[in-house]
C-alpha cells in the first residue's frame, strides 16, 4: 500500500515529537496514522543536547525512523521542527487534533527506559 512519492497536498497526519530514540510504539502510532489518512508528517523536535533525555541529533532519529518505517517509504516525511512547546490554533482550522490509543502492549513502551538500556542515559 506504499506510494511511490509523498506528496504534500494530499491529506496528510501529523506526527510532532523528539522520538528519542524511535522506538516500536511510535512505529505502530504511526502506521496507524498511514492506516487512517494515508500518509503522515513526522516532525522531530530540536531537542538535540537540552538534557539527557535528548541525546541523539536530528540525522540519527531521522535514520531511525526511515529505517523503522522502510516497509511504507513513500507514505511519510520526516522534517526537522524548532523546539516546539506548545501548539495552538484558532477557530475552524481545517484539520484535527485527535490522539490515537494504541494497545496496551504499545502504549507502555518507554524511550526513557529504551535509553538506559542503550546505556545513553
Amino acid at each position: 500500500m506504499s506510494r511511490l512519492t509523498f506528496n504534500p497536498q494530499n491529506p496528510t497526519a501529523l506526527f510532532v515529537g523528539r522520538f528519542q530514540p524511535f522506538h516500536a510504539g511510535h512505529r505502530r502510532l504511526i502506521e496507524e496514522g498511514i492506516r487512517r489518512v494515508g500518509q503522515a508528517c513526522i516532525a522531530v523536535r530540536d531537542t538535540h543536547k537540552l538534557d539527557e533525555r535528548n541525546p541523539l541529533p536530528f540525522f540519527d532519529v531521522k535514520q531511525g525512523i526511515e529505517t523503522s518505517l522502510n516497509a511504507h517509504s513513500g507514505c511519510f516525511a520526516v522534517v526537522q521542527l524548532p523546539n516546539i512547546t506548545h501548539v495552538f490554533y484558532g477557530r475552524e482550522v481545517g484539520y484535527v487534533v485527535d490522539r490515537i490509543v494504541l494497545d496496551d502492549e504499545s502504549e507502555v513502551i518507554s524511550a526513557t527506559t529504551i535509553r538506559r538500556q542503550l546505556s545513553v542515559i
